[in-house]
């Protein structure tokens, strides 16, 4: 410590000597910010120099940070008198120069928007980019003005068989009831189809290359899919293979490389990256084990094939209703690109558990998987023996993983390396994966926690994780959602926090993070019932400890959400039973949230998407409403008909108007954009707005009867439609693009056509639109939509 403190007296002695950047005085602005209070580890820290915000961060002298956060610092002068402060903390270290806008973290470059600087011959840096690069946890209480530095939140491990009993004995407990959902599943007429796609929390990102990208949730938060461009490649799932097609010549598609999977360790590709130098293939393969052997190694190696082989007396040892242990491996195939398309193969990763999903932000890939895992093995203690029983159930539930980087065998993560969340009622468990693609000497780091999660949200920096939980009121259950959260830490995964909520998310898009505040919107309660039980949808924001500073409730009473899309300083929530409420709120300020105006319409809106600051796209169906039968004359029912876009003017945000509409085909009508976001191409500049529509017609709308439930259409069309749309005329139909031929057509059922000519995603490189299907692609002129070429790929082996 001494020689700490001498180095750090020694570095500011040198920094006096310099003449201060900017002058020597603070100025007005940052003396009234004075009443910043630093607390690092709940102690409040006196400042040589007042912390001050500048472009909304704050900044301090380095001397007190240094000191609190036990760092040690070391000083370079450097050429062309450029002076460079580093500091160094267990296996963390963060380098600045002075009056330079980028430091370096963990030898990775960190923009940052307030550089450090001299003032009045202090050396003042900037507090969050500085603190988390050595791995502290940094809060800003935006009315006390007060930002808090703590070492990362520790979740209890397991550590031993017995405590691992112990919590999943506790969680199948909770758990019994807990099939019981807190908000009613069971829709009829307009909700029959409901699907879980949403708004994303910001518009797809400006490309300064002309060619489309992921539609995703968050800008610079990158999303697989089934299928991406590069503008000289389409890169595309099909069946089990990926195929990559060079469209250099749109004429003239040619597919340049070909991946099979089908005989690979049973592996089926999902969903895949690319960038400028790499394609990441997502996928799962299934392995079954032998009942005696264990789900993972423990000590030992364990055989990254598995096994398949199944001991004869498996049937008689496991007993009626006990199924097969087997183990699901989500694996990542990572490959490097060259100019001629041509894929190479340089590292593979696998993780155990299904996968749930992954988000790609630079070159920092982060994989989340479930990994389900057998209760039967504590119901035989005592057949089998405490201390057998103990250490096969132990065996049975680590996790296992692979890195091709740093070793071929598979390893085992122990059980004092696994954290659970207290009271939850699921045995599953959470695994976040997270390597640097660009890093192969930093191993695949593997976090495990029990109690897993169902929905995340992925923001630049944070990973939220969403459980729901069910408390027992009387003789029923209400449910809660409780949100897990993580730092996104340069291929590293650092636990922050947990935060609660009364209700029912709908997905990830109901949740966002924005100026440091999670906002996130829920239904609580059933829809059909009545009186205290009834549903209500509501919105709570929290501060970055995950506490709720306020609340929005009381939101359409009796219906529930469809859809939400945080925008900046605003919210907008669509909720429906019979009509449609788009309402838009105020975010403000994040502590008086309010509803700034609705609109009622026909109709509900799955799925919303900006369009600008002042006008949103609603993706969802049509519906009318009927009597309905059986229960009171006052009583309608809503029954959805054809899929309808349409665009919203929220100028006058106190009075949202619906102001055009379009209606595609009759009843039965469906798209993958309202359940997946990605199928949605946009593009505010071209005008161009397109996606898959699986059309259901009624022939013959004469003969039909008013007083019956509306009937279903009869299949019609599948294929991209693609529309211009703008301000002025809302939405015109160019055109349709579909692979079926007039035989396919002829051939197709009321419901059921051939489903490998569906065309899946719609993408654009330079003036050419390409659709794909798993059996061709096509390229038509983005201009006239006339085709240009198309490539049939090869059948898919047997």
């Amino acid at each position: 410590m001494m020689r700490k403190k001498a180095a750090i007296a020694l570095l500011l002695a040198v920094l006096l000597l310099i003449s201060p950047a900017g002058g020597g005085v603070f100025n007005n602005g940052a003396a009234a910010q004075s009443d910043i209070q630093i607390v690092v580890r709940g102690a409040v820290l006196a400042l040589s120099a007042p912390a001050f915000i500048e472009s909304g961060k704050t900044i301090v002298p380095l001397r007190e940070i240094a000191e609190a956060l036990d760092a040690e610092v070391g000083y370079d002068a450097g050429a062309e008198g450029k002076q460079t402060v580093t500091l160094t903390r267990a296996d963390r270290m963060a380098s600045i120069t002075i009056g330079s806008a980028q430091m370096t973290a963990n030898s990775k470059p960190v923009h940052l928007d307030a550089p450090a600087r001299l003032l009045g011959g202090v050396t003042m840096v900037p507090l969050r980019a500085l603190s988390e690069a050595l791995g502290a946890v940094v809060a800003w209480d935006s009315v006390k003005r007060i930002v808090t530095i703590d070492d990362p939140a520790e979740l209890p491990t397991i550590g031993s068989a017995d405590k691992l009993r112990e919590i999943m004995e506790s969680a199948f407990a909770l758990g019994i009831n807990n099939a019981m959902d807190g908000v009613a599943k069971t829709e009829v007429a307009a909700t029959a189809d409901s699907s879980e796609a949403a708004a994303p929390t910001s518009s797809a990102p400006s490309n300064e290359a002309d060619y489309s990208n992921t539609n995703v949730q968050v800008e610079g938060v990158d999303e697989a899919d089934w299928a991406k461009t590069d503008g000289h490649f389409i890169y595309q799932l099909s069946g089990s293979r990926v195929l990559i097609t060079d469209i250099a010549d749109p004429a003239k598609p040619k597919l340049v490389a070909k991946l099979e999977y089908a005989q690979k360790n049973s592996f089926y590709p999902q969903e895949l990256y690319v960038d400028d130098k790499q394609l990441v293939v997502i996928g799962q393969r299934h392995v079954s084990l032998p009942y005696d052997a264990p789900a993972s190694g423990g000590d030992q190696t364990v055989s990254s094939e598995g096994s398949a082989d199944i001991a004869a007396s498996s049937d008689a040892k496991r007993g009626i209703g006990m199924p097969f242990p087997s183990r699901t491996m989500v694996k990542t195939f990572i490959y490097e690109l060259n100019a001629a398309g041509q894929p190479k193969l340089v590292r593979e990763t696998e993780q155990e558990g299904s996968y749930i999903s992954s988000r790609k932000i630079a070159s920092a890939l982060y994989i989340v998987t479930n990994k389900y895992n057998y209760t039967y093995a504590i119901y035989e203690k005592g057949d089998s023996g405490g201390d057998k029983a103990s250490t096969d159930l132990a065996r049975s539930f680590e996790p296992v993983y692979s890195d091709s980087a740093a070793s071929k065998e598979m390893m085992s993560l122990p059980l004092d390396k696994i954290r659970y969340f207290p009271e939850s009622p699921d045995t599953s468990m959470l695994l976040v994966g997270a390597l640097d693609l660009d890093a192969s000497e930093q191993p695949l780091q593997v976090s495990g926690y029990l109690g897993s999660g169902q929905t995340i949200y992925a923001s630049e920096k944070h990973l939220y994780v969403a459980i729901p939980k069910y408390v027992a009121t009387g003789d029923t259950y209400r449910q809660e959602t409780q949100i897990h959260k993580f730092r996104l830490d340069q291929g590293r995964v650092v636990y922050i926090g947990a935060g609660l909520v009364p209700g029912a998310i709908l997905n990830q898009f109901s949740m966002d993070e924005h100026d440091g505040f999670f906002r996130i919107a829920v239904t609580k309660g059933d829809m059909w019932a009545s009186g205290e039980a009834s549903s209500t949808n509501n919105l709570y924001v929290l501060d970055e400890k995950l506490s709720t500073i306020d609340k929005l409730e009381g939101l359409a009473p009796g219906e529930r959400i469809y859809s939400v899309r945080f925008m900046g300083s605003r919210a907008y929530m669509v909720t429906f039973r019979n009509v449609d409420p788009l309402f838009a709120i105020d975010l403000r300020n994040p502590a008086k949230p309010a509803v700034l105006g609705q609109l009622k319409i026909p109709g509900y809106s799955d799925y919303l998407h900006p369009y600008d600051e002042n006008h949103i796209i609603g993706f969802g169906k049509e519906t009318i409403e009927l009597p309905s039968k059986g229960m009171s004359t006052d009583e309608t029912m809503a029954f959805y008909q054809g899929m309808k876009i349409a665009l919203f003017d929220v100028s006058d945000v106190s009075h949202p108007k619906e102001k055009f509409k379009e209606v595609i085909g009759d009843r039965g009508t469906h798209s993958a954009l309202l359940y997946d976001h990605k199928a949605l191409l946009f593009s505010k500049d071209k005008g161009l707005l397109a996606f898959p529509v699986e059309v259901m017609e009624i022939k013959n709308k004469e003969k039909l009867d008013s007083n019956n439930i509306p009937a279903y259409g009869e299949f019609a069309y599948q294929g991209a439609y693609v529309y211009h749309v703008d301000l002025q005329k809302g939405f015109t139909l160019r055109g349709k693009i579909t692979h079926l031929t007039a035989d396919d057509l002829a051939k197709s059922g009321q419901y059921g056509f051939d489903y490998t000519k569906s065309v899946r995603r719609i993408l654009y490189a330079g003036n050419t639109l390409y659709t794909l299907s798993e059996h061709m692609l096509k390229a038509n002129d983005l201009s006239s939509l006339k085709e240009r070429g198309a490539l049939k790929y090869p059948a898919q082996p047997l």
